[in-house]
């Protein structure tokens, strides 16, 4: 083989490795290309478009979306809620975003802690004004959220009472007056106040032994009007038992006198209604002297100017005449005629 054939099978060997090494550049510089070109984008979030380090208005939600390579970028913005919270152990805290607590002075110059959370999120068509204007998350936490929950949480404690805020009730009114002024400021930047809690407001121990100082007075007041007007309650109530016993036995003895005047009245219309009778019918007095000839041993019959007393017999079952009875009318026979008469 010639030195001619030799350089010529030499370069075409050169010439196939340096064609090889082209095309992987290029295969290389194509996958990079797609892979830039290519953004995907996760939930919770959007990605705002930049180029040459200007926000091009374009808002990415959440998948895969394609850009220009080489010159558009994109910035990543949370919008699911984040929470600020202030607490005594920030490092303990789960917050998104820590700091410790804001003190504070009551309206009658008492001094106060307070602990709170504030729960805020970035609405997506909201982001590209709040990134424009604001800046990025941890600046949005910093100049909005901390700087102003931080501020009203002191302004609005000044106008109440520690005793206020000691209660229930009170706490309650001043979560709600601090919400409110809190939403207004949020939403001049774009920002949404999903919430604002109070978790705790520590006072000062000698206020705290006062309080409860003064608690424990006010019970023991509430335990005496109480046992007062329970005992008012009672003698009240045993002056209404002693008055319905009254009403009940004087009910009663009206009853029972109505009573013996209504028998007294039959009684009277009674004898007046026997006495009228006797007089229509005289015979009745007979009948009712035959009526009771069983139980009476002696006894007067009536007659025509003359009522002898006469005795009357005991008659036995077996003596008696079949057809009568101890009340059967028994007439003077003459041999009683003649008793009379010989005895005369």
């Amino acid at each position: 083989m010639t030195r001619t054939n030799i350089r010529r099978g030499g370069t075409a060997q050169w010439r196939g490795r340096i064609t090889i090494i082209v095309v992987g550049v290029i295969l290389v510089l194509g996958l990079l290309v797609v892979g830039l070109a290519y953004t995907p984008v996760e939930r919770g979030t959007v990605a705002l478009v930049k180029r040459f380090g200007g926000l091009t208005g374009q808002v990415y939600e959440p998948g895969l979306h394609w850009r220009t390579p080489f010159i558009d970028q994109v910035e990543t913005v949370p919008t699911v809620v984040r929470s600020y919270e202030t607490s005594d152990d920030p490092g303990a805290s789960s917050s998104n975003y820590r700091d410790y607590p804001v003190t504070a002075q009551t309206v009658d110059g008492q001094q106060i802690t307070i602990k709170y959370t504030v729960l805020f999120r970035i609405p997506p068509e909201k982001a590209v004004d709040i990134l424009q204007n604001v800046g990025v998350l941890e600046e949005v936490v910093a100049n909005i959220v901390k700087a102003h929950s931080r501020n009203l949480a002191r302004l609005w404690a000044q106008s109440h009472t520690a005793e206020d805020l000691y209660s229930g009730e009170g706490i309650f009114a001043y979560e709600d007056e601090v919400e409110k002024a809190l939403a207004l400021e949020f939403e001049k930047f774009g920002v949404t106040l999903d919430d604002f809690l109070v978790r705790k407001i520590d006072f000062d121990e000698d206020y705290i032994r006062a309080i409860e100082q003064q608690q424990i007075a006010e019970e023991a007041i509430e335990t005496a009007q109480y046992l007062a007007e329970a005992a008012e309650y009672e003698k009240q109530q045993e002056i209404r038992l002693a008055e319905a016993k009254a009403e009940g036995t004087k009910l009663q003895a009206a009853a029972e006198a109505e009573r013996q005047r209504l028998l007294a009245e039959a009684e009277a219309y009674g004898i007046q209604i026997r006495g009228q009778t006797l007089q229509e019918y005289p015979e009745i007095v007979q009948w009712e002297f035959v009526r009771n000839l069983e139980s009476v041993r002696w006894g007067i019959l009536p007659g025509d100017g003359l009522t002898p007393l006469i005795p009357l017999p005991s008659f036995g079952e077996e003596e008696l005449e079949e057809g009568t009875s101890l009340l059967t009318p028994i007439l003077p026979s003459e041999s009683i005629t003649e008793t009379v008469t010989e005895g005369e």
